[in-house]
């Protein structure tokens, strides 16, 4: 009856598994985790085959079943299923990355400590013994080793029933296959020993597993919908936190040195038993190896204690830390300064003091949210900390404003250090800020050439980088550049109070031309910088340079009063459109001029599209007839509209734009202009490599 039995039992469960692939086949899934089931339902096949082959010769035939037969075929063929299934469900489901290594190691350590008593019960004997055929031993030692894999594997799903995807499964799984290797033994044991037929209960008691294989295939559809993406953190990872818990459970911990004891009272019984020498080497080779594990699992636990200590060191550390980009804090970085300064000071080593600052991070703010700002922090930072040397600090000061200091260096090397960072932030898309390009302004001091002490040299670099700002933006600018100078210089004069009132009002109107226009505000923005600088390359002094700067990001305000349609028309503008387009200057300067303070920039203004050869507008001006700073104020518009891209043109190279002014010089531009425009070009190269667009 039992040899009926046997094979019958697991056979109901096989219509489990076609009901659990049928569901999957109609859902579709294309995850791991879905060819469970049918794995497991193979593997319960072959069993079933082995079986009834089994019970076929035993009670059907009344023939004793030899070893090993074709039975023993379908019995071995179900391993390889199971131990499948077993690793896609691993697959499908790691843990965290930091508790791998350690699970890993105690399921070997629990599979060690029984490798011995398998070894000198079932597989040592089998192996050694004089009147087994090759064959024989082979198919005996196949079910030892294979049942030693099976419980490997229980051990290793073990450690996922935290996990909510996979409790229901791997409760019915893990017994299953315990059940299953431990027949397995007693029934490779029985093989060795003392002979075993097919009927007896130990043939149900294997059934068993089986039929709780079935029913873990079932549960197996529960995990089949979910279906992981790109970015998504796996079922018993680090967003599962209940796996993690499961596995630091006490006696998951304790397990593998449980077994221990009972290896080295194994050892101890062979002294007092006539054991095969070959046998009993066996048996120190694997309890050797039990050793080396463990000790590898303790070298394991106090590496994790010394990475324990060095996470409490760093969390000390995080109070001199930015919590939003983890770089040193403002106390931090004034007490490393303190000390780099210290030390220049003892070995008259120069020392760099680097000032920056994100350009328009108020607009990515307001566009993106602050939490994108925060992002596009920490992608400013690292940016910069590659472009930057190993030995330099790098820190936020505060906002979006950060430094850094470079030791041992001098101006030269110092500004190009300062020109890497700019050029590669420039050059960086932000994945924060939609892939859009994050420009940054940096100013440099130097000590001790530029100052003396802490106060003075931030002040100096602070300077710097907002004479850098109000020259257009995105360009290093260091405390002894003429430009800088002169610009501190302007701010010092009496009556200071009256021109940073000045500043203020044409910043408040510059700022509406970038709120109504972007592209405006950014052209207008570069087109002050390049005025200041070419002002001052005609030898022009530096009031004049000044107010040429401020007509600079004054001098598109008259675009306020032309309609969008025809101010962002990506087409060419009809004649009507390009007559209303020429009263954009005689509008700005009538806007300007309502501004007692402003109204010495309204000719400027008024004047910057006239032409050398008087065939501009609005006055058909000609020549000297041509306020000076007018002139100057249309080289730098032309030459910055020419690098930016608009609605209408892509925007060229510095060398094309270049080439343009020499074109129209004496016709549409002043001859001395665009001799001084060429003479800037050259002595600034970085002009040409991209700072002149907006």
């Amino acid at each position: 009856m039992i040899g009926i039995l046997a094979p019958l039992a697991p056979s109901l469960t096989l219509p489990l598994y076609a009901r659990a692939v049928g569901k999957i086949w109609r859902e579709r899934s294309r995850g791991g985790t879905a060819w469970v089931p049918i794995f497991f339902g193979c593997g319960a096949t072959s069993f079933v085959v082995g079986q009834g082959i089994a019970a076929y010769t035993q009670s059907i035939l009344h023939r004793a079943a030899s070893f090993p037969s074709w039975a023993d075929a379908g019995y071995l063929g179900a391993y390889p299923f199971l131990l499948f299934a077993v690793l896609l469900l691993l697959r499908a489901h790691p843990l965290p990355r930091a508790s791998r290594t350690r699970v890993l190691l105690d399921s070997l350590i629990a599979t060690a400590a029984i490798a011995p008593f398998a070894w000198y019960f079932i597989l040592g004997p089998m192996i050694f013994r004089q009147n087994e055929t090759a064959l024989a031993k082979m198919a005996g030692g196949a079910y030892t080793v294979l049942d030693l894999a099976l419980i490997f594997g229980a051990l290793l799903l073990s450690t996922r029933l935290g996990d909510p995807a996979l409790r229901r499964m791997v409760s019915t799984l893990v017994p299953a296959l315990i059940i299953i290797a431990v027949t397995d033994s007693v029934y490779a044991y029985h093989m060795t020993h003392h002979g075993y037929a097919t009927g007896e209960v130990l043939d149900l008691t294997r059934s068993l597993g089986y039929i709780l294989l079935g029913f873990a295939g079932t549960a197996a559809r529960f995990t089949v919908p979910h279906q992981r993406h790109a970015g998504d953190a796996p079922a018993g990872s680090v967003a599962s936190s209940a796996p993690h818990l499961a596995m630091r459970q006490v006696w998951r911990y304790l397990l593998p040195y449980a077994l221990i004891p009972a290896v080295v009272a194994l050892i101890a019984s062979m002294g007092h038993a006539q054991v095969e020498s070959r046998v009993e080497t066996g048996v120190y080779l694997a309890a050797a190896l039990l050793i080396e594990l463990v000790f590898v699992h303790q070298l394991l636990a106090y590496r994790e204690l010394i990475a324990h200590a060095n996470r409490s060191a760093r969390f000390e550390s995080l109070a001199g830390a930015d919590p939003v980009t983890g770089l040193p804090n403002h106390r931090t970085l004034v007490s490393a300064l303190d000390r780099e300064l210290e030390r220049s000071h003892r070995y008259h080593h120069p020392c760099i003091f680097l000032f920056l600052d994100l350009d328009h991070f108020k607009a990515l703010n307001d566009t993106f949210g602050h939490v994108a700002g925060d992002a596009a922090l920490r992608e400013f930072s690292s940016v910069v900390r590659t472009a930057l040397r190993s030995t330099d600090t790098l820190g936020r000061w505060g906002g979006e404003e950060f430094v850094a200091v470079l030791p041992e260096t001098d101006a030269e090397a110092g500004l190009a250090v300062a020109e890497r960072v700019r050029s590669m932030v420039a050059a960086h898309g932000f994945c924060s800020a939609g892939g859009a390009h994050i420009t940054c302004s940096l100013g440099l001091a130097t000590y001790p050439h530029d100052a003396q002490d802490r106060d003075g040299l931030i002040a100096m670099a602070d300077q710097a980088m907002y004479v850098a700002k109000r020259l257009g933006r995105n360009q290093v600018r260091a405390a002894g550049d003429p430009v800088v100078s002169a610009q501190a210089a302007e701010t010092r004069k009496p009556g200071s109070r009256e021109e940073a009132a000045l500043v203020g009002m044409v910043e408040a109107l510059a700022a509406l031309v970038d709120a109504h226009d972007r592209c405006t505000g950014q052209h207008v923005d570069t087109v002050a910088g390049l005025t200041v600088r070419l002002a001052l390359a005609l030898g022009l002094d530096t009031s004049q340079a000044h107010m040429v700067g401020l007509a600079g990001r004054l001098h598109d305000i008259g675009k306020l009063a032309i309609p969008d349609a025809v101010l962002r028309k990506p087409a060419s503008l009809t004649e009507d459109e390009w007559t209303l387009m020429r009263r954009h200057p005689g509008l700005g300067a009538a806007v300007v001029s309502r501004v007692p303070a402003l109204r010495p920039l309204a000719p400027i203004i008024r004047a910057h599209h006239e032409r050398w050869d008087g065939r501009g507008y609005p006055d058909r001006l000609a020549g000297d007839a041509i306020p000076l700073l007018a002139r100057v104020l249309a080289v730098a518009d032309a030459f910055s509209a020419m690098r930016t891209d608009r609605l209408y043109q892509r925007a060229c190279s510095a060398e094309a734009a270049l080439a343009e002014l020499r074109r129209f010089r004496g016709t549409q531009f002043d001859p001395q202009v665009v001799d001084a425009m060429e003479r800037l070009l050259m002595a600034e190269p970085m002009m040409l490599e991209g700072e002149g667009a907006a």
